[in-house]
């Protein structure tokens, strides 16, 4: 873990309420309804998309994480994919990911109310949908490093 990549510019930032396809027939959700669905547990957002070999290589630990602190921890990865469920479908399957569900963000909206600067962006959000940190760029979420950060 770089410490350089850890920040809390966003600290108490509410989380915002962009809708997020869950899957190729169009239905959405927000992180408010995700959280609202997980009471009492902090939300990890991580940003990617199938072109960032970054991302690609960091989605197996964040798979790791979401079942090793599955009901203590929410973890979601958003696709920023702009060619939609098309390529974000063969490269996230549920053979590959079988304890995350992504959704999809494919007009940059989410990026942009984030002030991403690059993927992967990963942030915590706590149980009241307020910005804890974030991290910029890959990271082995199953790391103790990681674990440490996250308080788990």
């Amino acid at each position: 873990m770089r410490p350089d990549r850890l920040l809390r510019d966003f600290a108490g930032t509410p989380a915002p309420l962009i809708p997020l396809e869950t899957g190729p027939g169009g239905a959405t959700e927000t992180l408010a309804d995700i959280l609202a669905a997980n009471p009492g547990k902090p939300l990890l957002l991580n940003l990617w998309a199938t072109w960032c070999a970054p991302c690609l290589k960091e989605l197996p630990t964040l798979d790791r994480l979401a079942a090793e602190t599955k009901g203590r921890l929410v973890v979601v990865p958003v696709s920023q994919d702009m060619e939609g469920w098309r390529k974000v479908s063969p490269a996230f399957t549920a053979e590959a990911y079988p304890n995350l569900r992504t959704r999809l963000e494919s007009g940059m909206q989410l990026g942009a109310a984030l002030k991403a600067t690059g993927l992967p962006l990963t942030i915590l959000y706590g149980p009241d949908g307020k910005e804890v940190w974030r991290y910029a760029g890959d990271l082995d979420w199953s790391s103790p490093q990681a674990r440490a950060l996250l308080g788990i």
